[in-house]
């Protein structure tokens, strides 16, 4: 079943900049990228540390913590010492607003 729920307006995300969101009881991540937004869980499925404190290079970002690297699209791993992806969520911006899928990923 897809729940499609708003979690912020277009305007209101900066370019590149990793930013935590709360919804559903579920922590996540949105970047932007132009007009294209990434969701993604707001872990890091090494240490669980906070992703939204990490870097974002291209479509990649690298937790602060230890240096794991995911890929913000698909949530591979690229980099040790991660060995687990982390999830990543399905977004629609439609009118300058931001929706997340939590049902699918």
């Amino acid at each position: 079943m897809s729940r499609w729920v708003i979690v912020a307006h277009l305007d209101d995300l900066p370019e590149n900049q990793p930013m935590p969101f709360e919804l559903d009881d579920e922590a996540l991540v949105l970047v932007r990228q132009g007009d294209r937004v990434y969701a993604f869980q707001d872990l890091c499925s090494h240490m669980e540390y906070p992703l939204h404190d990490g870097h974002i290079e291209g479509n990649v970002i690298t937790c602060a913590y230890h240096g794991a690297k995911f890929d913000i699209e698909t949530g591979d791993v690229l980099a040790l010492p991660a060995f687990e992806p982390i999830r990543t969520y399905p977004v629609r911006v439609r009118d300058g607003q931001v929706y997340v899928n939590l049902n699918e990923a």
